[in-house]
C-alpha cells in the first residue's frame, strides 16, 4: 500500500500537485487481510508521528482500539490546540476544495440582531441568484417553517443533487415571495463582489472575497485588471466570510495588493516540527500584472475570518499598512500538508505559520483596529452597511469613529475547522 503526500502548502486547503510516495506496507503471509479503514489507520498513525506538529504532545494511543482514521485522529489530536486537523474523502476534497464546486443552494444564511434569518451572499452559479435573491432578504420560512437555532443544521435537508426545497421570502419591498428551487452542483465564484468607491478624490478598490480557491486567480485577472483601469490607489478587502484557502492563491492577492513596493521580499514562513525542519520554506511576494502598489489596506472581518485569511493579514503588516474594522478572526496560525491514502485525505496540522518578522501565534484570533457588527441587513455596495461606511470613515479622517469594548475569542467559544467549512453556505 502506498501513501502520497500532496507537497504544497496551505493553511486550510490544498490543490493536489507534487506526488510523492512515502513507503510501503504489508502484512505478513499467514496473516488475514486487514480492512481498507484499518489500513487507513495504520497510515494515518504513522503520519502523525512523523508529521504532526504537535507529535512530542499529543497522546500516547494504542492505535488497534480504534477502528478508523477518522477514530485515531480524535484519540490523538493535541488538545486544547488542534481544533484544525480533519480527514475526508478524495472526491470531496477534490470537488469543494480543487475545483470550487459542492451541493447545495448555493447561498449562506445568519440571524441578524433583530433574530431575522437573511441572506448574507448567494453564488452566481445559484438557481437563486437568477430568481433575483440577493443578501439582505429575509427568509420567512423554508417549506412552511422557521429556521431557529435548533433546526438551522438540517432544515434545508440532504445534501442531493434535485433535493427541492420551498422557501419563502421577505424582500427589502416588504413583499413576500415563495420560490421552490432543487440543489444541484454549485461553482463558487470566490470574488462575491467588485467595485471602486470615490472618496476625499480618490478611487478605493473594493472587493468582497469568499475563499482562496484555484479558479480565484482566474477571477483576479479580471477584477484587478478593472481597478487599474480605474487607477485606484487605496482599498477595502472584505475577508468577513472567508474561511481560508490555498497559500499560494493568498500570496498571487497580498502581490497584487503591495505589487512593486514588496517584490521578492517574504511574505510568509511555513516552520515545521524539528522532525522536518527541513522542509522549513518561505512564500515571496511576486511580480503580478495589474499589480495596485499600494502602500495601505484596509480589511473586514469577522469571527468566520480564518486560516489563509489570517495569513495574508499577518504577512501584510510588516511590509504595508494594514487596518482591519470587524470583529476578532478566528485563530489559525498553523497550517497544514495533505496528504492522500486511497480515498483517505488526510489534513493534519504540519506547520506553524509566521511572518517575515516571525510574528504568529494568533490562536485567540487578530483583534480589529475598529470594532464593528456584521450587517448582512444591507447590500455590499451600500455605504450605509455598517462595516463598509466605518471603513469609509477611516479613509476620509485617518481615524475610526469609535469602538466598543473588545473580547478575545476563546477555543470554548469556536467550532472547529471543518466544521467552519461546512458552514460556509448551502
Amino acid at each position: 500500500m502506498r501513501k502520497k503526500i500532496i507537497n504544497s502548502y496551505i493553511t486550510g486547503i490544498l490543490v493536489l500537485s507534487g506526488i510523492f510516495f512515502l513507503f510501503v506496507t504489508g502484512c505478513e503471509k499467514d496473516d488475514p487481510p486487514p480492512s481498507a479503514e484499518i489500513k487507513a489507520r495504520d497510515q494515518f498513525y504513522e503520519l502523525m508521528n512523523e508529521w504532526y506538529l504537535w507529535y512530542n504532545e499529543m497522546p500516547d494511543v494504542d492505535k488497534s482500539q480504534y477502528d478508523t482514521p477518522e477514530d485515531l485522529l480524535e484519540a490523538m489530536r493535541y488538545l486544547p490546540k488542534d481544533i484544525y486537523s480533519y480527514i475526508m474523502s478524495k472526491q470531496e476534497y477534490e470537488s469543494r476544495m480543487i475545483e470550487g464546486k459542492y451541493i447545495g443552494h448555493g447561498f449562506s444564511w445568519g440571524f441578524d440582531d433583530n433574530g431575522n434569518v437573511r441572506i448574507i451572499f448567494v453564488f452566481k452559479d445559484s438557481p437563486l441568484y437568477d430568481e433575483g435573491v440577493r443578501r439582505g432578504w429575509i427568509i420567512n420560512k423554508v417549506n412552511g417553517t422557521p429556521i431557529t437555532t435548533e433546526n438551522g443544521s438540517t432544515i434545508f435537508g440532504d445534501k442531493t443533487v434535485g433535493y427541492e426545497n420551498t422557501i419563502e421570502f421577505i424582500i427589502p419591498a416588504d413583499s413576500t415571495v415563495s420560490i421552490t428551487t432543487a440543489k444541484k452542483e454549485i461553482q463558487r465564484n470566490s470574488v462575491l463582489y467588485y467595485d471602486t468607491l470615490h472618496v476625499n478624490g480618490t478611487v478605493t478598490a473594493h472587493m468582497v472575497f469568499q475563499e482562496f480557491m484555484q479558479p480565484s486567480t482566474e477571477e483576479f485577472t479580471e477584477v484587478f485588471s478593472f481597478f487599474n483601469s480605474t487607477g485606484a490607489t487605496e482599498m477595502i478587502l472584505d475577508l468577513r466570510y472567508n474561511p481560508g484557502g490555498f497559500m499560494d492563491v493568498a500570496t498571487s492577492l497580498a502581490s497584487l495588493i503591495t505589487g512593486e513596493n514588496t517584490s521578492g521580499e517574504i511574505f510568509t514562513k511555513f516552520i515545521y516540527n524539528d522532525k522536518k525542519s527541513n522542509e522549513n520554506s518561505s512564500a515571496i511576494f511576486e511580480k503580478q500584472t495589474n499589480s495596485l502598489n499600494l502602500n495601505r489596506v484596509i480589511i473586514l472581518t469577522t469571527g468566520g475570518t480564518a486560516s489563509a485569511s489570517e495569513a495574508l493579514i499577518n504577512g501584510l503588516k510588516p511590509h504595508i499598512d494594514v487596518k482591519t474594522i470587524g470583529d476578532v478572526t478566528y485563530g489559525k496560525p498553523v497550517g497544514m500538508r495533505v496528504f492522500q491514502y486511497e480515498d483517505y485525505v488526510y489534513l493534519p496540522i504540519t506547520f506553524r505559520i509566521a511572518n517575515s518578522e516571525d510574528e504568529s501565534d494568533y490562536y485567540d484570533g487578530i483583534q480589529p483596529d475598529a470594532l464593528c457588527n456584521d450587517d448582512f441587513t444591507r447590500a455590499f455596495d451600500n455605504r450605509e452597511e455598517a462595516c463598509l461606511k466605518e471603513a469609509i470613515y477611516y479613509l476620509e479622517n485617518s481615524s475610526f469613529s469609535g469602538t466598543k469594548g473588545r473580547k478575545v475569542k476563546t477555543h470554548k467559544e469556536k467550532v472547529s475547522y471543518k466544521e467552519l467549512l461546512e458552514k460556509g453556505a448551502i
